[in-house]
This record gives structure tokens, C-alpha cells and sequence, in this order.
């Protein structure tokens, strides 16, 4: 049996790690409020003086919520909770403002940096383009389809009496190192790293990218991702990482050690 001693050590240990990394590749640390006033945005919601509030949601709404000095690169710890009441910790970086294309490397190569100082070299990224998908938007079974992508069900799509379901499906299956898309060609190229490849069927949410977009995944599935978005009239672009997961994934390794 592992001790709670021991995985609290490691965590301790990850999170310390983080921030270094974070610090040593130019960023610094703020720290986004825990609730914010809005009627949209999903999450735990609870009501105060007739206003409705959204405890601990996504982090770049947050950080959409509060003002930035513009051209900063900034990172974060903090406690994400949804409307089930699961709470995860979440440690991400943003960088506001800038070129965008510049952006995006850095935010990746600190993503692979922090992924490596935290001794996880199995990882992979998927890098995709937001929107690539709207095209079928006319559709008068978009929905359904948006989705199905977004699941990855392809048997739904499958069954569905939709001309573009081949192309779409095809799209969702292509992986590659060389896509014709000048902007992720050229990110594979400058990033020049074996663990990063094309997959144009990824998709992140919630739905404000606009631009490149990466997902992260290691040995246990799922560990993080993120992207470009616009904040305050301004290109942005970040990334999370889930430490609960991460921190699972400490613990399967220690048992399978055993």
C-alpha cells in the first residue's frame, strides 16, 4: 500500500518542479480568482445576492475576467472544480499578446520542457486547427456531428445519412507530419520533436480557440492541452496540465513497480 506521506511528498515534488520550469523559461506566477459573475459559463454554480456565480471554472475564463499586462507570460497552480463537484488541480501558462506563431512555439517547447524536468518522456502531442470542422456547419445535422467529432464516435457518424460523413471521418483519421497546413507544417518543423504529429480529428473544449490547438497524452490517456484564443482583442495562447492526473499516474507506475 502506498502512503498518503509519500504521494503527498510527490506532489509536492511536481508542483515544485513546475514552477521551476515555468520560472526558468521566462514566465511568472499569478493567481486567478476562485469564483467569477456569469450566467454562461458551465461549472459549480451558486447564487449570491441575487447574482449567479461560477466557483473555480475553466482557468482561462478566469483569467478572460481580470485585467493582463499586455505581452506577458504568465503561469498558474490552481484548483479546478465542475458542476459534479470533482475537483482537479490544474498548472498551465499563457502567453498574452506578441506574434502569435512565436507564441505558440514557446507555449509548446515549455510544455515538452516541464513534461521532461518532470521525468515523463513517453508523452505525445496532437496538434490540430480549431474550426476545421465548420465547414459542415450548414448542415442540418451539425450537431449531431459536432458531437460525434468531438467524441470521436465514429459509429455515429457512420450511421448517419449525411453525404459529407466520408469526408469528414477521413479528416478525423488524418495523422500526419506534413498536413499542407502552412501553420501546423511549419510549428512540426520548428518544434522538430518525434512525439508531436498532426491529428487534424482533435478538438478541444470549451469552444474559444481559434488557431492551432494540442492535446497531451501519456501512458494513462489524457494529461493536458490547450492553444490559441483571442483575450481582451488580443491573440493569446496557453496550455494546462491536469497534476491529478499526472499524480495518478505516479501512483500506477509505483504499484506496477511493486
Amino acid at each position: 500500500m502506498i502512503t498518503l506521506r509519500i504521494l503527498d511528498r510527490k506532489l509536492s515534488e511536481a508542483v515544485r518542479t513546475i514552477r521551476e520550469s515555468f520560472y526558468s523559461s521566462g514566465f511568472y506566477e499569478v493567481f486567478p480568482q476562485s469564483f467569477i459573475k456569469s450566467r454562461e459559463i458551465d461549472g459549480l454554480r451558486f447564487i449570491y445576492r441575487n447574482d449567479i456565480y461560477v466557483l473555480e471554472p475553466d482557468i482561462t475564463l478566469r483569467l478572460m475576467d481580470r485585467q493582463i499586462q499586455q505581452d506577458s507570460s504568465i503561469f498558474y497552480i490552481s484548483q479546478q472544480t465542475d458542476r459534479n463537484l470533482v475537483e482537479s488541480l490544474k498548472a498551465g501558462g499563457e502567453i498574452i499578446g506578441g506574434d502569435s506563431m512565436a507564441g505558440s512555439i514557446k507555449i509548446l517547447k515549455t510544455a515538452i520542457k516541464i513534461l521532461d524536468d518532470l521525468g515523463l518522456p513517453d508523452f505525445k502531442i496532437d496538434i490540430g486547427l480549431s474550426g476545421i470542422f465548420n465547414r459542415y456547419s450548414g448542415s442540418k445535422h451539425w450537431p449531431e456531428i459536432k458531437k460525434a467529432i468531438k467524441s470521436r464516435d465514429y459509429s455515429a457518424l457512420d450511421n448517419m445519412e449525411n453525404k459529407e460523413k466520408g469526408e469528414i471521418i477521413k479528416t478525423m483519421d488524418t495523422r500526419t507530419k506534413n498536413s499542407g497546413i502552412k501553420i501546423l507544417d511549419s510549428l512540426i518543423e520548428e518544434l522538430d520533436d518525434p512525439r508531436i504529429i498532426i491529428d487534424l480529428g482533435t478538438v478541444r473544449q470549451p469552444d474559444y480557440y481559434n488557431g492551432p490547438i494540442f492535446e497531451i497524452y501519456g501512458d494513462s490517456g489524457f494529461i493536458g492541452g490547450g492553444g490559441n484564443y483571442r483575450i481582451q482583442n488580443t491573440d493569446a495562447c496557453g496550455f494546462a496540465l491536469d497534476i491529478t492526473a499526472l499524480y495518478r499516474m505516479y501512483i500506477k507506475n509505483m504499484e506496477e513497480e511493486k
